[in-house]
């Protein structure tokens, strides 16, 4: 499994099905082997737009998927149902693991839940969380891409971004990175990007996939993760990131950011 295809905040029930559409085309186009989606997959945690969310990602085609609740996937209008059984509706369709840990081929991802049953929208992190994440990043094989997603951004890309950071964010990444994480997977704030906090760790910051909630002048856009082997050095597998954002006059995703996530001056490549 070569090939990782990050999406965040479908927001079905506000989703549009042509751009539903070619991200599926797209993902069979790369031959798509994992799909990662970071939280709020629905948005008004319905069972009817739960149903549709799986529906099209197992349209995807992908020989593995990861699916992180966000906090949109909590009810709102259904208010007694996040006392005790806030995650039901997500569980039928996505299973009860709210913090899988995969190692799928070149990929090890360990997931975090950041959404609090008792909050509408900010995300926190436990000392318990930061510290299991830690421990299971630091037993990790060094040879797989290692990945932590989450829901909520850890890192902000200017101010107004701030408060979009779950409680002890600051406190994770250190700690992360120092355990071994490479590459950290979030959604939440629909701004997409590739940025580079700390040495040696990269953030997927993915827009909002397939809905017309859009902002900040941002399009759809999703993120590709993959490994290609070295033009000058065939034992060596280069690892690669590219940001594809949608083009409504063609229907289609196209490459807008690609960045080669192994060179240590975090140079980009178009």
């Amino acid at each position: 499994m070569s090939v990782l295809m990050h999406l965040s905040d479908l927001h079905f029930g506000a989703h549009e099905p042509v751009v539903c559409r070619a991200v599926q085309a797209l993902a069979r186009q790369l031959g798509v082997s994992v799909v990662v989606v970071s939280g709020d997959v629905t948005q008004r945690a319905t069972a009817p737009q739960f149903a549709q969310a799986a529906s099209f990602i197992r349209g995807l085609d992908a020989g593995a998927t990861i699916v992180l609740p966000g906090n949109h996937d909590l009810p709102l209008f259904a208010w007694w149902l996040r006392w005790g059984r806030a995650y039901k509706r997500f569980e039928h369709e996505f299973g009860k693991d709210l913090e899988p840990v995969r190692h799928l081929g070149r990929f090890f991802i360990v997931g975090v839940n950041t959404t609090r049953p008792w909050r509408h929208e900010r995300g926190s992190l436990s000392s318990a969380q930061i510290a299991r994440v830690e421990k299971q990043l630091a037993e990790a094989y060094e040879e797989p891409w290692r990945i932590v997603v989450a829901h909520h951004p850890l890192t902000a890309r200017n101010a107004q971004d701030k408060e979009h950071r779950p409680a002890r964010a600051e406190e994770a990444l250190l700690r992360w990175r120092d355990a071994g994480a490479q590459m950290l997977l979030s959604g939440h704030a629909h701004a997409a990007g590739l940025l580079q906090p700390l040495p040696g760790l990269w953030v997927s910051q993915a827009g909002t996939a397939v809905s017309h909630r859009l902002r900040h002048g941002y399009p759809n856009s999703l993120v590709i993760l993959s490994h290609e082997a070295d033009a000058h050095d065939p034992d060596k597998v280069l690892r690669w990131a590219a940001r594809w954002d949608y083009d409504p006059a063609r229907a289609a995703f196209h490459c807008v950011q690609r960045q080669w996530v192994d060179d240590p001056t975090g140079a980009l490549a178009v």
